[in-house]
């Protein structure tokens, strides 16, 4: 079983929406479960993009764009 802690968030209004949107795009119930889905997307591109990865992404044209995430 996994251990819970609670944790306490004071959201801008920005934030909530961008809340209520991961929520739909990863088709999670709760604000906690989209922050969580954030977080785990979120650490998994850090520990890439520290081991010398670059994020890629490539449309529907097939064109590729390098992608810089600050910090």
């Amino acid at each position: 079983m996994t251990t819970l802690t609670k944790v306490s968030m004071s959201l801008t209004e920005r934030d909530i929406k961008n809340t209520e949107k991961v929520r739909q795009l990863f088709h999670v119930r709760t604000n906690a479960d989209a922050v969580s889905a954030a977080l785990g997307i979120t650490r998994s591109l850090g520990e890439m993009l520290k081991n010398g990865n670059e994020l890629i992404i490539r449309n529907k044209k097939g064109e590729m764009k390098k992608i810089l995430i600050p910090g």
